[in-house]
């Protein structure tokens, strides 16, 4: 069969860039699959808003990924050797930026709940959840008008402007997002004088530094691709991937408060190699509050809490009870 031929049109760079993001959004989705396992095997006791904020965002994924599959099998499997099926998708592309929404909503929105959780000011989450609404409105409004003409490329270039609000509100949102949370976790540093802190919040200013990395690099990539090439495929790609990279990085950072990612840290590893029991150390950043019996909230900044365990000789005194009100006095002399 002769291939189909598009006049003035190079079919590899409409039919590749999909190719590739449809290949990538599978690839994260099985990455996202592990997380959530983690993150379901390692905090079953976490609390109740997490947890419908994972699952949330997993089943939106996976709606993604199905309607994804249905766009994919309508170009390469039915639609196979048709050019209509390339200039005009079908209907799950009406529903797949509505998704996408939903997912750069619900991962910023967490972010700008913990930047309030740590500095309990507003000067910071309003300006950034004022970018998150525009990204969003200007998102919805393209794909509003992108189902109204029935999803046809040619429609893409009269939208370019609705377009252009929502890629780059989305990469000044991630950005800002970023910086806010690395200028606060620095300020606690300089105000902490116990190296253990220190090396805590070391270790999550270079989680929110890579996490940062990877959503902001990939918004401000589909910005460049659409800017540059509108005429082809290319910013798809992104677009494919950055709602899972949002999940995968939303659940990665959940998972990062287990101690057993501190197995590469230098305090984990002078803690186990050494003779002598040192305390665990854990920050209040992640600090959950306690269900019974136990301090209902934790201060925003990071706090060290700490047991501390003394070597003695056999034949010393310890004293266990300094409740002398309950000790008998039989058994205080039994014990001298």
């Amino acid at each position: 069969m002769a291939p189909s031929i598009i006049p003035g049109v190079d079919i590899a760079k409409l039919t590749g860039p999909l190719v590739l993001g449809y290949m990538w959004s599978y690839c994260l989705y099985g990455v996202l699959l592990v997380q959530t396992y983690m993150y379901t095997e390692m905090f079953p006791h976490d609390r109740r808003g997490l947890k419908i904020l994972v699952w949330t965002m997993f089943f939106f994924e996976t709606l993604f990924t199905v309607l994804m599959t249905i766009a994919a099998w309508s170009m390469f499997g039915s639609g196979w050797g048709d050019p209509n099926a390339i200039l005009q998708f079908n209907w799950t592309w009406g529903i797949l930026p509505l998704l996408s929404g939903v997912h750069s909503g619900m991962a910023q929105g967490f972010y700008i709940w913990r930047i309030w959780h740590l500095t309990k000011r507003l000067w910071l989450p309003i300006p950034i959840g004022l970018g998150v609404f525009t990204q969003i409105f200007g998102l919805y409004w393209f794909a509003i008008k992108f189902n109204i003409a029935h999803w046809r490329i040619a429609s893409l270039p009269p939208l370019s402007g609705a377009v252009t609000v929502w890629l780059v509100g989305s990469a000044a949102c991630d950005v800002f997002i970023t910086l806010a949370l690395i200028g606060i976790l620095w300020r606690r540093k300089t105000q902490t004088k116990f190296a253990e802190t220190t090396g805590i919040l070391n270790r999550l200013i270079r989680l929110s530094i890579e996490t940062g990395a990877l959503t902001s690099g990939a918004a401000i990539l589909e910005i460049i691709l659409w800017l540059a090439f509108q005429e082809f495929y290319y910013h798809f790609i992104p677009f494919l991937v950055l709602g899972k990279l949002y999940s995968n990085v939303l659940v990665a950072t959940l998972n990062c408060r287990n101690p057993l990612f501190l197995a590469g840290s230098q305090t984990y590893m002078s803690a186990a190699s050494s003779s002598t029991a040192k305390p665990q150390l854990q920050s209040a950043f992640w600090a959950e509050p306690e269900q019974k019996g136990g301090v209902t909230g934790v201060k925003p900044g990071v706090q060290v809490s700490r047991n501390i365990y003394v070597d003695h000789p056999a034949d010393s005194i310890v004293m266990t009870n300094f409740n002398i009100a309950s000790t008998p006095p039989d058994d205080t002399e039994k014990k001298l």
